[in-house]
């Protein structure tokens, strides 16, 4: 009975020290950001230099984490090039014509490894090389910023020695001078002014107080200027209306007693041998106006009367 006892604590010790054992050994791999119950697939990598990269740093796709580093070795035999090794999700197709590039997003945040898909058909098979690139540094720009750095405090000390100028020849002496005469000669004028200008101050009081205390009475007139025009731009209209109506009255009125062959113009407009007569009697009074003028004798006749009396004699 002891044994039997006995082995059943060694059965469970055994036990919890394999599951403290996995345990020990997930935490681990966890704290990599390796999942041991995810299939993946393994790749090397060949660099110049790391820039910081570490084992556990994650392997991005346009921003999407897809796998991890895994292992970093320095290549002595290779020029002391860096060989990582990066394990990438089961199910990521990379074409044979890929990169791979570390970069930092920023200064604060740690290097990552980005996957850069190519356009091949093929893709790589797991424990194949992909091309490596190192991306810009967090120190690269920092040339550029001292560059710029030396401008800004070459022109901030040519800024102080311009000041520095206009202040030993007294140009500011001067302005501030000017500003205090001309701020004083205000104050002058101000207190000469005072009580013109108390007595200003008062009356425009007074004035709005007049009107706000005449508001209701002030809106009344505008009421009635309002309304006075609106009666007159109404009877005006009206008898405009009313005018063109009596005068188209009196039109067709005229219309209907030409049309009725009423008067000389109705009688000219409806009766045609008014019109040939007419016409008759003008071609007649033109042929006798060119006979007059061609036979004037005949149609008057002169007596000299002075003549006549003198043959008497």
């Amino acid at each position: 009975m002891g044994k039997k006892v006995f082995k059943t604590t060694e059965i469970k010790i055994a036990v919890f020290a394999f599951v403290g054992l996995f345990l020990l050994v997930w935490g681990i791999n966890f704290l990599k950001g390796i999942d041991i119950f995810k299939k993946q697939y393994s790749y090397y990598v060949v660099f110049d230099r790391t820039d910081g990269l570490l084992p556990a740093h994650s392997v991005v796709v346009n921003g999407m984490i897809v796998g991890i580093v895994d292992d970093i070795t320095l290549m002595q035999d290779c020029g002391n090039k860096a060989l990582v090794t990066i394990n990438v999700n089961k199910g990521i197709n990379i074409p044979v014509n890929s990169s791979i590039k570390i970069g930092s997003p920023s200064i604060l945040s740690s290097p990552q490894v980005e996957l850069l898909f190519g356009d091949a058909t093929t893709y790589l098979q797991e424990g194949d090389t992909v091309q490596g690139t190192t991306g810009g540094g967090m120190l690269d720009g920092v040339g550029d910023l001292v560059t710029n750095l030396q401008a800004i405090s070459i022109s901030l000390d040519t800024v102080m020695l311009s000041l520095k100028g206009t202040m030993q020849s007294g140009a500011i002496d001067n302005a501030l001078k000017n500003i205090e005469s001309v701020s004083a000669q205000l104050d002058n004028m101000l207190g000469r002014n005072a009580s013109k200008i108390d007595g200003i101050v008062t009356d425009v009081n007074a004035f709005t107080s007049t009107l706000n205390k005449n508001d209701a009475r002030i809106n009344e007139i505008i009421t009635n200027l309002d309304e006075v025009s609106k009666q007159l731009s109404e009877a005006q209209m009206k008898g405009a209306i009313n005018n063109a109506s009596s005068a188209i009255a009196r039109l067709d009125s005229l219309l209907d007693n030409i049309n009725a062959g009423e008067g000389s113009l109705g009688q000219l407009v409806t009766n045609d041998s008014l019109y040939y007569n007419l016409q008759n009697s003008l071609s007649s009074l033109d042929k006798l106006l060119i006979d007059l003028k061609a036979n004037p004798k005949k149609y008057i006749n002169v007596t000299v009367f002075g003549k006549k009396e003198k043959n008497k004699k």
